[in-house]
């Protein structure tokens, strides 16, 4: 398990493509996963929810989904935003650890869309149901990052702007970060 992880740090800083990137992610999440039949302790649990957020840019998902309100809002509201969001994102990914298990992905041929964004469409499995992800990933400085994942034609950025746009309508931007918070914390107490 932890030759598997070095090996998988070692490609990343390689600076290998899309893909090996989100293999590799794969191959790390699959390193922490307890046998089936065994329940995630909470210690892998938390290192899952890194691994799954690590190759994540929420900061450009988060942007992307605020638009314009994300330059009206103040750098203190950002960062408690963002920290909200990433737990949200970490809470809601941990919980579909289970069937991750029985998880088969096809990865199919990346696509380059303009300068800077590659999509890496994926067949996943499970339970014999075809499920199409594609993941829209930006080189960065930390190198291959997600910015969107689309699911059977569904922009998970998308959604999140029509649904952070509802809440900021009747709450404001605070009445956002305070839903996100309560949603981690929540999902975190079902895992308790």
């Amino acid at each position: 398990m932890r030759s598997a992880l070095v090996l998988a740090a070692m490609l990343a800083a390689a600076g290998e493509g899309p893909t090996e990137t989100l293999k590799q992610r794969d191959v790390e999440i699959r390193a922490v996963l307890p046998p089936e039949g065994q329940e995630v302790t909470p210690a892998a649990r938390s290192r899952l929810e890194k691994i799954l957020t690590r190759a994540i840019d929420l900061r450009t998902m988060a942007e992307s989904a605020l638009g314009a309100r994300w330059k009206e809002m103040t750098e203190k509201q950002r960062k408690r935003l963002l920290a909200a969001f990433e737990r949200r994102f970490q809470q809601v990914g941990s919980s579909e650890l289970d069937g991750y298990r029985s998880t088969q992905i096809q990865y199919k041929p990346e696509e380059k869309v303009g300068d800077d964004l590659v999509k890496v469409p994926t067949q996943v499995d499970v339970k014999g149901e075809p499920t199409e992800i594609t993941y829209a990933m930006r080189r960065s400085k930390e190198g291959w990052r997600i910015v969107d994942i689309v699911v059977d034609g569904v922009s998970t950025v998308e959604n999140y702007r029509a649904s952070f746009a509802k809440v900021i309508a009747k709450e404001g931007v605070e009445g956002l970060i305070g839903r996100l918070s309560r949603g981690a914390a929540k999902a975190a107490g079902k895992k308790s």
